[in-house]
């Protein structure tokens, strides 16, 4: 929980420390493709025996799938920007909304500093709603950071490429006994664990200042 306040603490800090000269805000929207990786395991138990008949089986996986997001802010000048995120994604293992608050630094790319390379840091909250009814919803601590090319179109509209490293905090697990209908016959639990490590994001979006 440390660890998880400095970071949030440090994009804070960044965002108020940035100069404040010159103000323009701006709203837009962008979709692209995020990768979730997962892992987890499933112990099955004989219940009248736990511990000693069992068997745990490992897995990992990863889930690619189409990523949508609203987003609003403001350029301080030419080369600091602060904006918050939402974000809408799900998989076949469950639904994703993010709000997020991010700080980008941008360089000039050429005199007519119409091409911007940015880098910056995010932090925020996620809200998993997995897919079974065997785990709950919860509120999760994310950050990371991003890096892309911004193009100034004019000077309302500009579009840019990104690409977005997330570290999730994700962690449910469910048991459930299965007895078999004959009297007395041995049943077994089955224990399954899910995490989710991080999540990738690769988008394209457009925005308008004003």
């Amino acid at each position: 929980m440390k660890t998880k306040s400095l970071i949030l603490a440090s994009v804070i800090a960044t965002v108020i420390s940035a100069p404040t000269m010159a103000a323009d805000w701006f709203i837009g929207g962008g979709v692209g493709a995020q990768q979730n990786s997962y892992k987890g395991s499933t112990t099955t138990e004989v219940t009248v025996d736990p511990g000693f008949n069992s068997e745990t089986e490992n897995w990992s996986t990863s889930e690619d799938n189409a990523v949508y997001e609203l987003r609003a802010g403001v350029f301080l000048d030419d080369n600091n920007r602060v904006y918050g995120t939402y974000s809408y994604n799900s998989d076949d293992f469950a639904k994703q909304q993010s709000l997020l608050l991010s700080y980008d630094y941008l360089v000039a790319l050429g005199d007519s500093n119409k091409l911007n390379w940015f880098i910056g840091a995010t932090a925020g909250v996620n809200h998993i709603s997995p897919e079974t009814a065997l785990a709950n919803s919860s509120n999760n601590f994310v950050w990371g950071g991003q890096t892309g090319i911004m193009y100034k179109i004019n000077d309302n509209l500009s579009t840019e490429i990104g690409y977005r490293y997330l570290k999730q905090d994700y962690d449910a697990s469910a048991s459930m006994t299965v007895q078999p209908p004959m009297e007395g016959a041995i049943g077994t639990t089955i224990t399954e664990t899910a995490s989710l490590n991080d999540s990738q994001q690769l988008y394209l979006s457009v925005d308008y200042r004003f």
